[in-house]
């Protein structure tokens, strides 16, 4: 009789929580993006137990000096400021059927446009970059916080379209963690929020 109870125990928690759900709205940024000037807004909902979307939307602000060559490939520093938009739609599959909460899969697009401008506000050049990632992760929820960590494969195509008065220059490739080149690379990230 008591293993019957304790099994019959058992399997009523293990049922509650595989049914447990976690919030169907998730509110989230990339804290790491505001070190660069980079602000990001997510909003994540579920559509079913195992599927949600996902928008993400941001903008870039701040400044520095450029390098741009000339013709004959001489290097000259501008000081410059930079602003842009960055979107990112997303859907996700998490198989454990608790949407917005465990392992998920993603398939996401993005489209980004940075521009930089002189001192007199003329535009430098722009640079587009179009392309999707298929990403792995986890999203962690506690009392309400999320935690959502992810990594996977990415592929982008970038364009550079360039000032009236500095269509003669070519910038410098673009280095560092929130560089923008064409080809293949690792989309990595931790976004914080909350859920309700």
């Amino acid at each position: 009789m008591k293993n019957t109870f304790l099994i019959a125990l058992l399997l009523s928690a293990s049922s509650a929580f595989a049914q447990s759900t976690g919030p169907a709205n998730i509110v989230k940024t990339n804290p790491f993006g505001y070190f660069a000037g980079q602000y990001q807004l997510g909003y994540e909902r579920a559509l079913t137990d195992n599927f949600s979307v996902q928008l993400q939307a941001g903008i870039f602000t701040g400044g520095g000096e450029i390098l741009l060559a000339d013709s004959t490939g001489m290097l000259e520093s501008y000081s410059a400021n930079r602003t842009g938009i960055i979107l990112i739609p997303e859907a996700r599959f998490y198989p454990g059927g608790n949407a917005c909460e465990g392992f998920y899969l993603a398939a996401s697009g993005r489209y980004r446009s940075a521009g930089w401008n002189d001192g007199d506000d003329e535009n430098i050049y722009t640079r587009k970059a179009i392309g999707g990632a298929l990403t792995l992760g986890y999203q962690y929820s506690k009392d309400g916080m999320m935690v959502d960590l992810f990594v996977g494969p990415q592929y982008k195509n970038t364009e550079t379209e360039y000032g009236e008065n500095y269509q003669f220059l070519q910038p410098e490739e673009e280095t560092g963690i929130f560089s923008e080149s064409s080809g293949t690379g690792v989309r990595l990230g931790v976004s914080l929020g909350f859920g309700f």
